[in-house]
């Protein structure tokens, strides 16, 4: 009987220490990944007398069903008037979703969550290498690892 009682107690404890406070979040409250490109997604290279410009296409791309987009990136320039943007195309023009501008800004962001376009789209990432200073060196602009998610 004392034993009986022993493990009774036992599954009690295991039962109630294993419930918490924090519910189980449901998928639509996670980050989705809706893009994904590891390694070396573009990269440029040219002196301060250039002003080089690539185009990259990423893919269709549904943000329609998200508030939110996160953004994760690693990226580094030298140019001081370098930008990189994500945008796509609505009826002919550029809609900028993303834009980082200079060093500051290129070199420090990782991460970085912005309001979603309510789009499903082809989108595209621009890089842009340029600098105001010239001293015969090159100057670099790179972008590697870049994911999207729906928030």
């Amino acid at each position: 009987m004392k034993k009986a009682l022993n493990i009774l107690l036992i599954i009690f404890i295991i039962s109630v220490a294993g419930c918490s406070n924090n519910p189980v979040n449901s998928p639509e409250s996670q980050n989705i990944l809706l893009y994904q490109k590891q390694g070396l997604v573009d990269s440029l290279v040219g002196t301060c007398s250039v002003y080089l410009i690539r185009t990259y296409q990423l893919d269709t791309i549904d943000m329609s069903k998200f508030n939110n987009i996160k953004i994760n990136l690693d990226a580094y320039t030298d140019g001081d008037l370098s930008n990189i943007y994500i945008y796509h195309l609505q009826n002919g023009s550029i809609k900028n979703i993303l834009t980082l501008s200079g060093t500051t800004q290129i070199n420090s962001t990782n991460s970085i969550i912005i309001p979603s376009p309510k789009i499903n789209d082809i989108f595209f990432v621009r890089l842009t290498l340029f600098s105001s200073i010239c001293t015969g060196q090159y100057f670099h602009l790179k972008l590697r690892d870049l994911s999207i998610y729906g928030d």
